[in-house]
């Protein structure tokens, strides 16, 4: 297997670390996995009676305690982000130009002044306090400050609205389920809050990978949990610093800032590695038929490796407000075991850029 680390779209996947392990205890409902290719992000599992030879083995670990702790992420309640985190990150990279093309422009600025391409204007330094700074800086410097102001102000305004919202909690709507099956349609009616009425409801099913827990891939990849991890991944941090959806490829990085953990986090973090059926308006108290995402995709699985997570996805709209979310996990089963997904496409695992 190769899973994507948080920041995914920049790495080239054959390049980063795979790994190949033997799993000696095996549940009655395991079978052949194969999603993705083994030039990208894959994981593919053949069921066997005898170890490989050129496999790892790995010992077992609580998956159960894990595995609750990685979904408790995933249910409930989720909030948008504030937009200035979308407009923040599209700002960064031509702060950074900006920033090298004023560091080359001084250490050229010589030259340029004897040529007279530039003029002695924007040449030299300007004096702030008790240093001098090169003009070209001090001119550069709002592009990279900007993104920065942006965030603090999207994070500060983002807790705000996490406090407002779970002071005032709203009741959740009532979901009932049928005919949950990977080849689909999924049945779906949903009862909606009364507080909710005038909001127009969309949802559809989404699926995808969850991360591995870190003990198992730890083991996987350098022998023990705690030895020193590998490149990507951080070490092991204080209990309460590390969400329970959090592998340790990403700390620090994710946004908008939470206000807690569990039922409380309310920013629901997307998956790596996912993709989503048809949109589809919802009605209150109406049976609706929800598309299932082209694969076929494996049913619902939980493990130290392989998490296969089905979601319903609700989507609350209210003019020019920010959509407000319900997510469902849902239990999908299979009819048979013909799944195969030829590629598996990775997304960065910041809210604001999906």
């Amino acid at each position: 297997m190769r899973y994507p680390p948080f920041d995914a779209p920049s790495h080239i996947p054959k390049e980063m670390y795979k790994t190949d392990i033997y799993w000696p205890h095996r549940d009655d409902n395991e079978n052949d996995l194969s999603l993705g290719s083994t030039n990208g992000w894959f994981i593919h599992r053949s069921v066997s009676d005898d170890p490989p030879k050129s496999a790892k083995l790995i010992h077992e670990h609580d998956s159960k305690s894990e595995t609750e702790k990685l979904l408790s992420s995933r249910i409930g309640w989720g909030l948008s982000p504030h937009p200035l985190h979308s407009i923040a990150r599209r700002w960064i990279p031509y702060g950074v130009v900006i920033l090298i093309f004023a560091i080359v422009m001084h250490v050229l600025e010589p030259v340029l002044l004897g040529g007279g391409f530039i003029s002695e204007r924007i040449a030299g330094s300007i004096n702030l306090g008790l240093l001098d700074y090169p003009i070209l800086f001090v001119m550069a410097a709002p592009f990279v400050v900007i993104p920065i102001i942006f965030r603090v102000l999207g994070n500060v305004a983002d807790i705000r609205s996490q406090h407002m919202f779970k002071n005032n909690l709203p009741k959740s709507p009532k979901i009932t389920v049928s005919n949950s099956n990977t080849t689909g349609p999924i049945k779906v009616k949903v009862t909606i809050p009364d507080q909710f009425e005038k909001r127009e409801l969309y949802g559809f099913i989404r699926v995808g990978l969850l991360p591995p827990h870190r003990n198992a891939m730890m083991s996987a990849l350098s022998g023990d949990e705690l030895d020193y991890p590998p490149v990507g991944l951080s070490t092991p941090l204080p209990s309460g610093w590390m969400k329970h959806a959090d592998d340790g490829s990403g700390i620090g990085e994710s946004t908008p800032m939470l206000i807690g953990r569990g039922s409380s986090s309310l920013f629901i973090e997307p998956m790596r590695i996912q993709v989503s059926g048809p949109r589809q308006f919802i009605s209150s108290d109406v049976e609706i038929e929800l598309e299932t995402p082209n694969g076929p995709w494996p049913a619902s699985e939980y493990g130290p490796f392989v998490n296969i997570n089905w979601e319903l996805v609700l989507e609350f709209h209210s003019g020019r407000n920010r959509p407000l979310y319900w997510i469902e996990r849902l239990s999908v089963g299979s009819a048979d075991n013909s799944h195969s997904v030829p590629q598996l496409i990775a997304h960065g695992g910041r809210l604001e850029s999906t």
